[in-house]
């Protein structure tokens, strides 16, 4: 019976040592006047390891990691990282956005978050959605940086320009400069994604509200 119990507590302890698990994990920097990038860096034990945040950042997560490594982060609001094994190790650290709407020290000038509200009045097209603006006082500058919180992709056009964001994330392609962060803003959720989120609008169910879709879009700022 003794030897039983002795391989049963052995078999524990095993068991428990075999978890993953995360030696290393930093955030640097940790504290952001305006929105901007931070360093990831970290170590497990094993690789896997994952990769979430309690905000949208570019590029976007959850994402699974190597077992050390570091990566750049975009982030504009105060961001939460996890970094964790599912069922075993974890470790959090967090990015503070402090500058809010006075960041850069240029008044209203900041970090604009623009919710769009929908509606699908047929099953054969996709949703549209209102229009959304940005004054001249809150984006003086161009853009630096658009991020889309949906978990589909989106189409933003503003300026005469179409630009194209991932899921839960920024633009599928580069930025072209100087484009202004002032104006007007419309969306569009193009193929088949738009035509899921419609699929129950049509002449039995009537016209139906689309899901609201948040863009975060960060200008350029004047220097203090």
């Amino acid at each position: 019976m003794r030897n039983k119990l002795l391989l049963a507590g052995l078999a524990i302890v095993a068991g428990a040592a075999c978890d993953p698990t995360i030696s290393k994990f930093t955030v640097v920097p940790d504290t952001l006047q305006c929105a901007g990038n931070v360093t990831l860096t970290w170590k497990a034990s094993d690789k896997g390891v994952n990769l979430n945040s309690d905000q949208p950042v570019v590029p976007a997560t959850p994402a699974i990691l190597p077992k050390e490594g570091s990566r750049q982060e975009h982030v504009t609001l105060t961001t939460q990282f996890s970094l964790y094994f599912p069922g075993a190790g974890n470790k959090e650290r967090t990015v503070t956005v402090v500058g809010g709407n006075q960041c850069g020290g240029g008044g209203s000038c900041g970090p604009s978050a623009l919710t769009f509200h929908g509606q699908c009045t047929s099953a054969n097209i996709g949703p549209s959605y209102d229009t959304q603006s940005i004054s001249a006082a809150a984006g003086p500058g161009a853009i630096t940086m658009l991020l889309n919180d949906a978990d589909f992709p989106v189409h933003v056009f503003h300026a005469g320009q179409e630009i194209g964001l991932g899921a839960g994330g920024g633009p599928v392609f580069p930025l072209l400069p100087g484009i202004p962060a002032s104006g007007s803003y419309t969306i569009t959720v193009p193929g088949q994604p738009g035509l899921l989120i419609c699929k129950d609008a049509g002449p039995t169910n009537g016209t139906v509200d689309a899901p609201p879709i948040t863009i975060h879009v960060t200008p350029t700022c004047p220097t203090p």
